[in-house]
């Protein structure tokens, strides 16, 4: 108890008694010879809260802020760093570190002590609002722990966002990192919010980008696996591919409208491509092509059998549902219009092919043909399809029927079925 009063009194007093700038040139060395770097420390000075600190602030690397700059370095003055001071440090913090990707990626061999030389050993750092700057945007900022061995050699890197959903972690291997990145119950902004039950990426990242050699995601009770390349030499630009299987198609269909999508079980393939000025505007406008099979669904307030009821042109401006099968075609999203082709539903006595856009403001265009045959009965029709997504209108020459004239040309006015009246609560 007396040698902890002695402690608490002596790390009160340590301002007054000591003035902390006469050392400042002893702590800019020392900083140095860990670092390897050119370093500038304007400011030593000394904390009471939260907890007794030496704090060194405003220090610069290489005499440029644009290689390396950090607000504070804060080192608790626990009795064991106080009992250790020069050979070992606990719980140093670095807050408001902002660095070149080029210091960064140069860390593991900046803190790598030379042969022979005496330096101080961490266990580990841990970061405080770190950001990775570059001329066209900034990387962060994030929290993380740098980790070292026994040797003082940077071991690891672990990074993590403030929902503690996500962890990084990033491992010296020569000169490159590999990487590997955890998620959970993560919303990523793919242009649209998907949401992943759990997310997997590991990769390999250098100075020029990061390949990313292995996606594993689990999201709407189905599995999305792939590979993908993120280049940021000039700009920042995302490709890859994936392949989704028994993926739920309502929630995912959902994100691009809530009232008119589908239900059933995707399996499919899509190619991807993002580019933006910085890594913030880098999902803003997706680039996918993608094809796929839909089984056993439904398409909700879309309604393409009710044009083959009517041997007159009709137009239908009410919802409905297409029950099939199979659904099998194609996606592309470009520029924010997104463009199905090569469509076919099947529902074994009822098929319909064609095509649809949809383009910003969700104003849609496009056209199908369907057929229902059912025993000797046969009927088909073409269909044009227009309105917006969440109120799709359907026009119609007429459908033709086995035994009947075409009434594609017989027709002289169009009936307009509008939508029934909603329900009393």
């Amino acid at each position: 108890m007396i040698i902890l009063i002695i402690f608490l009194a002596f790390i009160a007093a340590l301002p007054i008694i000591v003035p902390l700038q006469l050392f400042s040139g002893d702590a800019t060395r020392l900083l140095q010879r860990i670092t390897h770097s050119n370093i500038q420390l304007q400011q030593l000075g000394f904390e009471y809260s939260p907890r007794p600190a030496l704090v060194l602030q405003d220090i610069t690397i290489d005499g440029d802020p644009a290689i390396g700059h950090i607000e504070y370095i804060r080192v608790p003055l626990t009795m064991y760093n106080v009992l250790h001071w020069g050979r070992d440090l606990r719980e140093v913090t670095v807050e408001g570190g902002h660095f070149s990707p080029q210091w960064a990626l140069q860390l593991p061999q900046k803190l790598r002590p030379q042969s022979g030389e005496a330096t101080i050993h961490f266990a580990d750092l841990h970061l405080v609002r770190t950001s990775i700057v570059r001329n066209n945007g900034e990387v962060g900022p994030v929290d993380g722990v740098l980790k070292f061995d026994s040797g003082s050699n940077l071991a690891g890197l672990t990074v993590s966002d403030s929902t503690g959903r996500m962890t990084l972690e990033i491992l010296p291997q020569g000169s490159d990192f590999a990487t590997t990145l955890n998620a959970s119950g993560w919303d990523v902004p793919l242009g649209y919010p998907v949401h992943f039950d759990s997310l997997q990426l590991k990769g390999i990242a250098n100075q020029n980008g990061l390949q990313i050699t292995e996606i594993h995601g689990e999201l709407y009770s189905g599995v999305l696996s792939g590979t993908a390349r993120v280049d940021w030499t000039d700009g920042w630009k995302l490709t890859g591919t994936v392949h989704g299987s028994s993926v739920q198609a309502e929630p995912l269909s959902k994100l691009f409208n809530p009232t008119t999508f589908v239900s059933g079980r995707i399996e499919g393939d899509a190619n991807f491509s993002y580019a933006g000025d910085s890594y913030q505007t880098l999902l803003a406008t997706p680039q996918i092509e993608s094809t796929m099979t839909i089984k056993q669904g439904a398409i909700h307030n879309f309604d393409l059998i009710a044009p083959l009821k009517s041997t007159v042109p009709v137009t239908y401006a009410r919802g409905g549902i297409t029950r099939f099968d199979t659904l099998t075609g194609g996606m592309n999203i470009a520029n924010h219009v997104v463009l199905f082709s090569n469509v076919k539903v099947d529902a074994g006595k009822f098929v319909a092919t064609g095509a649809m856009k949809v383009e910003p403001g969700n104003k849609l265009s496009g056209g199908a043909q369907a057929r229902l045959q059912a025993g000797v009965i046969a009927a088909s029709s073409q269909i044009r399809i227009g309105g917006k997504l969440e109120a799709p209108v359907f026009q119609t020459g007429g459908a033709w029927r086995q035994g009947h004239d075409d009434a594609l040309e017989q027709a002289d006015k169009v009936q307009t079925k509008e939508p029934p009246p909603p329900a009393d609560d």
